[in-house]
């Protein structure tokens, strides 16, 4: 029998092979887990909850010499539904007294997920800790192992003056469900809305996610004002404050949120329309026509739920531009739905309309909702068309980024960034940095002032006519591959699209064949002034040429 036979045949020897892999695993999601990359830890993250290990083979790493590496296993063994030895318990209590305090708060924390109920006396003693992460992770296992007494405690939590500790008394309070701590949610929200309103640079969403909800896990209604106002003015967080209105079935919200529709991000537009469709606030029926309207193409499942709302609604007035999706648009997904929908306008059209349907009361907003916005509208009144004025980047979507002018919020779209096409504007500009823009417009409704940065430069299209011509060969640079196309930059903020048509068959991906930053030659087909686009040809033979040059 070979060597190899042997180790295989020895269950020992199995199990300690397969614990030094799991621990080369737990390291390397150590590394990740830490490093500067936002993506990479979100990764790293979602690979750690999904790992399942063993709590048996994890045991080493629990005892590893590098301290993230520990944290790592103690986080691994709380995800893991195999159930914990006596062994593993007794090595999570020790990891309690870890010296470093962010490998004890992981294990508490994996006491507490784990349901281990023999550690609630250690874990109890870990509140009076002079650690907040060590606090913070008390006072959840504790919640989760269902300790009430804890809840008289939480008020005082969330008074505390290191928020990983207001956070972890919020979420102790929707998991206890202890309506003692609605006020000191309420303090938590206002206070993030301030951080906002205030300009600062670090807004503590984590800890307005988690105050919303536990806030409908109470359901507190006393809240709904202050979600009104997330939802209408804070940036990054009105999504989630839509749908903590949607689980609050806050209907006397309707009329603030139904401008809403407005806006531009999908995930934000799809709530609005959740809670409107909810509210069956049929007042805004004329906003949901506009953005059937407005919408690309591209944004299927919201022309789709639009033309659902609308249909069961049975707005007469939107059946032409169902009618117009049906027959023209491009996507077969969409002109099926649109055909069902006119199914359904012609089924009920032998019935009635429907009944009067009475607005929701006047949502009244408290007084410190009050003072913020006049206070918000007194400086927006200091901006006047046109003026250029210096603030910083508060926060990146990907369709446009938030610009902080001394406590007012400016909003510059990703088109405005920069002449050239920018796909996504986290790829131009970065939280902190410091921009000069002109102001476009003031919006009094959204209370944000309208930006554009690159009008303060000059626009290269305004004598294009004397540099590229149709028919021209010229050398450019790649900018942007998509699937229908590559765009390539022509001159300094002036580029044009390939589309896959114009480019040479190959079975490789577009993204594996034309580099960002690389060097391609190209012939003008057609210039759009109008719509200041350039159709582009990439041959074979101009790559073969410009290869040889």
């Amino acid at each position: 029998m070979s060597d190899l036979d042997d180790y295989e045949g020895d269950p020992a020897i199995n199990r300690e092979r397969l614990s030094e892999i799991l621990t080369d695993q737990l390291e390397e999601l150590a590394r990740a887990i830490h490093s500067r990359d936002q993506l990479v830890r979100a990764r790293a993250a979602s690979r750690l909850v999904k790992l399942e290990v063993d709590p048996e083979l994890a045991l080493p790493a629990l005892n590893h010499r590098r301290a993230v590496v520990r944290e790592v296993a103690a986080e691994a063994i709380g995800y893991s539904n195999q159930p914990l030895s006596a062994t593993v318990i007794d090595a999570l209590l020790a990891a309690i007294d870890d010296p470093k305090p962010f490998v004890a708060a992981a294990a508490i924390r994996t006491l507490g997920r784990r349901q281990v109920s023999s550690a609630r006396e250690q874990i109890s003693a870990c509140l009076d800790d002079p650690e907040p992460p060590i606090v913070a992770a008390a006072i959840v296992a504790l919640a989760r192992l269902g300790d009430t007494t804890l809840a008289v405690a939480l008020p005082n939590f969330l008074n505390s003056p290191h928020l990983t500790i207001r956070i972890a008394a919020a979420e102790a309070a929707g998991i206890l469900h202890a309506p003692a701590a609605v006020p000191g949610l309420l303090r938590l929200l206002e206070d993030c809305i301030t951080a906002w309103h205030e300009g600062q640079p670090r807004i503590p969403s984590r800890a307005a996610s988690v105050a919303m909800q536990s806030l409908t896990r109470l359901r507190a209604r006393t809240a709904v004002p202050l979600l009104v106002e997330i939802a209408r003015y804070v940036v990054g967080l009105r999504t989630l404050a839509v749908r903590t209105l949607i689980q609050l079935q806050a209907v006397e919200a309707a009329p603030a949120i139904a401008p809403l529709l407005n806006e531009e991000g999908s995930h934000l537009l799809h709530e609005v329309i959740r809670f409107l469709h909810m509210a069956n606030y049929r007042a805004a029926i004329p906003e949901l026509r506009s953005l059937l309207q407005r919408s690309a193409p591209n944004r299927r499942p919201l022309l789709i739920r639009v033309m659902q709302v609308l249909a069961e609604w049975h707005d007469l007035q939107s059946r032409p531009l169902i009618a117009q999706i049906a027959e023209n648009d491009p996507s077969a997904e969409l002109r099926a739905h649109a055909h069902r929908c006119l199914a359904a306008f012609a089924e009920g059209a032998a019935t009635p309309q429907a009944n009067h349907v009475e607005p929701p009361p006047e949502l009244a907003l408290p007084v410190s909702c009050n003072e913020r916005l006049n206070q918000r509208r007194q400086r927006m009144a200091s901006f006047t068309a046109g003026s250029v004025v210096e603030g910083t980047v508060l926060r990146v979507l990907s369709y446009g980024a938030v610009i902080d002018l001394g406590g007012v919020e400016g909003f510059v779209h990703v088109r405005d960034i920069d002449w050239g096409w920018i796909s996504d504007a986290r790829t131009a500009l970065q939280p902190g940095q410091t921009v000069r823009a002109a102001v476009t417009g003031i919006d009094e409704t959204r209370m944000r002032v309208n930006l554009s940065i690159r009008q303060l430069t000059p626009d290269p299209w305004l004598n294009i006519t004397q540099r590229l011509t149709e028919g021209m060969h010229i050398n450019g640079t790649v900018t942007g591959v998509t699937g229908f196309g590559v765009f390539i930059e022509l001159l300094p903020g002036v580029q044009g699209l390939a589309h896959t048509s114009q480019i040479p068959p190959d079975q490789r991906p577009l993204r594996e064949r034309f580099l960002l930053g690389s060097r391609v030659r190209v012939t003008i087909l057609h210039i759009d002034h109008e719509r200041r686009r350039i159709a582009l040809s990439l041959s074979a033979a101009l790559q073969q040429k410009a290869a040889h040059e």
